[in-house]
C-alpha cells in the first residue's frame, strides 16, 4: 500500500527553501507562461502535500490575497493609464483634473492590449511571489522549525515563527468564531465588529498568553555564563566576519579575479558558524531531539538551488 506523501516527511528548512526559491524564480520571471507554471506547481505541491492542521489552513486566504493584488494592479493601470499605443483595447473618457501649480493629471483614456497584458503579467508576479511564501507558510510546521534552530538564535527564531504563524492563527480563529456564530445563530442587532473582528483578537490574544505562558514554564529566557576567552572569541570572529562579508562582497563586484573575495566569504561563513556555535553555549533551554536531514529533505534543497540558479541565468524571463 502506498503511503500518501505529508508535509511533515520534509524538515520545515527545505519547505522554506522551496518556497523562497519560488518567490525568486517569479520575482525574475518576465514570461506570462511561466508565472502561470510556477504558479501551478505552488498549488500542486500544496494540496499534494499539506495537512490538517492550524498552519496548514491559510491556502484560501493566499490565493485571495493574489487575486485581489492581481485585480488591484489591472484597475491602477486602466485608471492611470499613460499608454500612447494604437493598439487600444479599451476607449474610455479622459478625466483631466487640474491642481494647480502641481500640474495636470488625465485618469482612463485609451487602453492598449499591450498595456493590460503588463499590467497582468506585474499582478501574477506579485501573486505568485505572495503564493510561494504562502508554500512555505502553509507546509513548514513551526514548532518544529523553531525546535531545530541553533541556541544562539533561538530568540531571533522565536520572534520569526511568531511572526510566520500570525496568519494561520488568525484565520484558524475566524473559522472557529465563524462556526460558532453558525451555531448560535446571528442577531441583528450585532455588526461585523462585534460579532466577528473582536473575538477573533480575544481569541488570538488569549493563545499568545497561553504560548507564553508554557514557554515561561520551560524556562525560556534563562541563560547561562560564558568564559573570558570565549567572549573574546565571539567578539573577533563576529567582527572579523562581518569586514569579511563587506570587503569579499565589494571585490567580488569589482575585480576579474574570484580568488580573494570568495576566500573572504568563505572565512566569513566560517567565522559566523563558530560565533553561532559558541553563543548556543550560553542559552540554556529545554533540549529537543532535532531533526536529522534525509535524503528527501536534501532533494527539496537541491531542487531549491537549481531554481535559485536557473532564475539568476535568467531561465524565466
Amino acid at each position: 500500500m502506498i503511503r500518501p506523501f505529508k508535509a511533515t516527511q520534509i524538515i520545515p528548512a527545505a519547505w522554506w527553501a522551496l518556497g523562497l526559491a519560488l518567490a525568486i524564480a517569479a520575482g525574475t520571471s518576465g514570461s506570462l507562461a511561466w508565472l502561470v507554471a510556477l504558479m501551478a506547481i505552488t498549488l500542486a505541491i500544496i494540496v499534494i502535500a499539506r495537512e490538517p492542521a492550524p498552519w496548514s489552513q491559510s491556502l484560501r486566504f493566499y490565493l485571495v490575497a493574489g487575486l485581489a493584488v492581481t485585480l488591484i494592479r489591472v484597475v491602477f493601470r486602466i485608471i492611470f493609464n499613460f499608454d500612447s499605443s494604437s493598439d487600444v483595447a479599451l476607449n474610455l473618457p479622459v478625466i483631466n483634473l487640474n491642481f494647480g501649480a502641481l500640474g495636470e493629471v488625465e485618469l482612463f483614456g485609451r487602453v492598449s492590449y499591450q498595456s493590460l497584458t503588463a499590467a497582468v503579467k506585474d499582478g501574477l508576479k506579485m501573486a505568485a511571489v505572495i503564493l510561494a511564501i504562502g508554500l512555505a507558510n502553509t507546509l513548514a510546521n513551526p514548532r518544529r522549525l523553531l525546535k531545530n534552530m541553533p541556541g544562539a538564535l533561538y530568540e531571533v527564531a522565536t520572534a520569526f515563527v511568531i511572526a510566520i504563524n500570525l496568519a494561520p492563527q488568525i484565520i484558524a480563529s475566524a473559522q472557529r468564531v465563524r462556526q460558532a456564530r453558525e451555531l448560535r445563530g446571528r442577531s441583528k442587532n450585532q455588526n461585523l465588529m462585534s460579532s466577528l473582528l473582536i473575538p477573533v483578537l480575544e481569541d488570538t490574544l488569549e493563545r499568545s498568553l497561553a504560548l507564553a505562558a508554557t514557554m515561561d514554564a520551560r524556562g525560556f529566557g534563562r541563560s547561562g555564563a560564558l568564559s573570558k576567552n570565549q567572549q573574546l572569541l565571539i567578539r573577533f570572529t563576529s567582527l572579523t566576519s562581518v569586514a569579511a562579508f563587506a570587503v569579499g562582497s565589494y571585490l567580488l563586484m569589482t575585480t576579474s579575479s574570484p580568488f580573494a573575495p570568495i576566500s573572504l566569504l568563505a572565512y566569513g561563513l566560517i567565522g559566523v558558524f563558530i560565533t553561532v556555535r559558541t553563543s548556543s553555549l550560553r542559552n540554556i533551554k529545554t533540549s529537543y531531539t532535532q531533526t536529522k536531514w534525509r535524503l528527501a529533505d536534501v532533494v527539496v534543497l537541491a531542487l531549491s538551488g537549481l531554481l535559485v540558479t536557473a532564475a539568476i541565468g535568467g531561465l524565466f524571463r
